[in-house]
């Protein structure tokens, strides 16, 4: 495979923007936004389909073939989505609502996502994300407002979330987005007020979770200050507040990558692979307002979003987990979220 597809989400826009990333060279050409009928909170990827959650009245969930995403169905959600997922067999779709405090499973058929809500629970205040485990035995969730990463035993025939548990962070750090290693041994919690990062050893057999480690992603000379729950119960943090946005790892397992949009900033770690125990490497300056960003499949390229600059920036990942810039590219305003195809 010579070059893939690239695909931001872009709320303020209300497009699907298309690139074409090529492999060898890591230059992108802009294949133009696909509009669509409301903003774009997050996407999903299937088995050759795209899945975007839309701030429609209803709120909904849109599937598109990928490649010149070609509408394929859509379905009804509960309430607006911050995050979507499809489990492990494809046949149901997770999504987490940041303001109705809400995770929902609802059916997926032949690829699109048009199936009625099969189960739904609360973790807690303001759900940010919802993943699967590896082995789909256990749907994880984070509730950014309650400082909680909960998790429940999954029926994927059924599509209902089954006994589970909890476990609690650091009061006011705002569990946000959440990461499994590709053994499903470790899960990884970046904790959006507080800047850092949880690690917790998984047991597959219930689920649950036992912290191993918690470590910053900001960098003293940044002269951040603790944040706070952003949903109008308090005033608004000042700009120097830590506001941590996306998490990812390396294909491989060997990097973790995390961003914080007050700095503009993406903060690197090393993997230990015996402990999954970080360790802080450096912070490299990125696209205003960091919101999302991605790592190709192949290992070889991340790409950052700026929800304020409204490009999308992509670097090189280097052996040593560095980051080497390559360009920027235009898009549509306040992209959110970027998938591959």
């Amino acid at each position: 495979m010579s070059s893939i597809s690239v695909y931001a989400g872009c709320a303020a826009g209300t497009s699907i923007d298309v690139f074409e990333l090529d492999l060898e060279t890591g230059k992108m050409e802009s294949q133009g936004p696909h509009v669509t009928d409301g903003e774009v909170q997050w996407l999903a990827r299937g088995a050759d389909v795209l899945y975007a959650a839309l701030r429609t009245d209803p709120p909904s969930v849109a599937t598109f073939r990928t490649g010149n995403l070609e509408a394929a169905g859509s379905g009804s959600l509960a309430a607006p989505m911050a995050y979507l997922a499809s489990d492990g067999t494809g046949r149901h779709l997770l999504a987490a609502s940041y303001n109705d405090d809400l995770v929902t499973v609802s059916g997926i058929d032949d690829g699109v996502a048009t199936g009625a809500e099969t189960d739904r629970v609360v973790p807690g205040r303001h759900a940010h994300t919802v993943l699967p485990s590896p082995d789909n035995k256990q749907v994880y969730a984070t509730a950014l407002g309650d400082d909680v990463v909960a998790w429940w035993k999954f029926d994927d025939g059924a599509g209902t979330l089954g006994d589970g548990g909890q476990v609690g962070t650091a009061p006011g750090s705002g569990p946000r987005h959440l990461r499994f290693s590709a053994s499903g041994r470790h899960v990884y919690v970046l904790q959006e007020m507080a800047g850092t990062v949880a690690v917790f050893e998984r047991d597959s057999s219930d689920g649950s979770l036992s912290e191993v480690q918690t470590v910053s992603s900001i960098e003293q000379r940044l002269r951040l200050v603790p944040g706070a729950v952003r949903d109008g119960s308090v005033p608004a943090p000042g700009a120097d507040a830590i506001w941590c946005a996306e998490l990812r790892l390396t294909p491989d397992g060997r990097f973790l990558y995390t961003t914080e949009r007050s700095s503009s900033t993406i903060a690197v770690f090393a993997v230990e692979e015996a402990t999954g125990r970080l360790a802080y490497l450096q912070t490299v300056e990125t696209e205003t307002q960091p919101r999302g960003m991605n790592i190709t499949p192949d290992g070889q390229y991340l790409l950052a979003c700026g929800e304020v600059s409204s490009r999308l920036s992509v670097y090189r990942i280097e052996p040593d987990g560095g980051l080497q810039l390559l360009d920027s590219y235009a898009c549509s305003k306040g992209p959110r979220c970027i998938e591959f195809s």
